[in-house]
C-alpha cells in the first residue's frame, strides 16, 4: 500500500479510535475526581493541551486551532486555576493509558500496532505540529501492551490533526469556515464555542474537499518511513483496533 492510500485511512481508524477517549464521559469523571475543572472544559485545556507547557494562552489558542479564541482563553484560565499544565498532562496521559488498556484489552494486534505507530511518530517532522510534539515527548509505558499502543495512537491522531490545520490555512479558510463546511457543520461550531449567526459556506464544498486531500498528502509523508507491506499492515491493524475498542465500549 502506498503512503497516500494509507494516510486516507488514518482519519477513520486511528483518528476515530483516539478521539473516543477524549469524548468519553469517563474521561471527565476521572479528570474531575483528580481535581481538574470539568464544568467549563478547563480539564481539556490543561489536559490534552497541557503538553504545550506553561505557555501564553494564545499559544494554546493557536495549537487548538478550531476553538473560538475567547472560549479557549477562558478554558485555559479555568484549567490552570485547578492544576498546572504539567499536572494536567500527567492526569490526562494516565486517563489515556487506562482507557486504552481497557478498550484494547484482548486485541491480539496491539503490540504490533504500537510498533508501527512508534516508528511513524518517532520519524515525523515536528514543524507546525506543537501538540503532536508535546504528546510525542511524554514517556511511554515500558510494557509493549495496549496502554502503550493507545498512547501512541493518541499521539498519531495529534500528528494528523496538525497536518489538517496546515491544510486549512493553506486553503485560505478560517477555523469557523472549515468547521461549518465539514461533516458536522453547525453542531461542531457550537461545540467549539463559536456564537451564532454563522456565515453561509454553501460555496465552500470544493475548497473543503481540497483541504481533506491536502491533509492526506501531508500526512502521507509521515508514513513514508514504512514500506508498502508495513503500511498495509498498519491500515488493517488500525481498523481492527477501532472495531475492537468500539465493541468493548458497546
Amino acid at each position: 500500500m502506498d503512503s497516500l492510500s494509507c494516510a486516507r485511512s488514518m482519519r477513520g481508524s486511528i483518528g476515530m479510535l483516539a478521539m473516543a477517549w477524549l469524548m468519553a464521559p469517563s474521561t471527565n469523571e476521572t479528570a474531575g475526581a483528580a481535581g481538574l475543572d470539568v464544568e467549563s472544559n478547563g480539564a481539556y485545556a490543561v489536559g490534552r493541551l497541557g503538553v504545550l507547557g506553561d505557555c501564553p494562552a494564545d499559544n494554546v489558542v493557536g495549537a487548538a486551532f478550531f476553538w473560538e479564541p475567547d472560549t479557549m482563553r477562558r478554558m485555559v484560565a479555568s484549567g490552570r486555576a485547578s492544576a498546572s499544565p504539567t499536572e494536567g498532562t500527567r492526569i490526562y496521559v494516565d486517563i489515556c493509558r487506562r482507557w486504552g488498556a481497557d478498550h484494547l484489552d484482548g486485541f491480539d494486534g496491539a503490540e504490533r500496532l504500537g510498533t508501527l505507530l512508534e516508528r511513524v511518530v518517532s520519524a515525523a517532522d515536528p514543524n507546525g505540529a506543537p501538540t503532536f510534539v508535546g504528546w510525542r515527548d511524554q514517556p511511554l509505558p515500558a510494557d509493549a501492551g495496549p496502554a502503550r499502543t493507545f498512547q501512541l495512537a493518541q499521539t498519531m491522531r495529534e500528528l494528523r490533526f496538525a497536518r489538517h490545520c496546515v491544510a486549512v490555512q493553506a486553503a485560505g479558510l478560517g477555523p469557523l469556515e472549515a468547521i461549518l463546511s465539514g461533516p458536522a457543520g453547525e453542531w461542531n461550531a457550537e461545540f467549539f464555542g463559536w456564537p451564532r449567526p454563522y456565515p453561509d459556506v454553501a460555496d465552500l464544498g470544493d475548497v473543503r474537499a481540497e483541504v481533506e486531500a491536502v491533509t492526506d498528502r501531508l500526512h502521507a509523508r509521515d508514513l513514508d518511513v514504512l514500506d508498502d507491506d508495513e503500511r498495509a499492515e498498519l491500515r488493517a491493524l488500525a481498523k481492527a483496533a477501532r472495531a475492537h475498542a468500539t465493541e468493548r465500549a458497546g
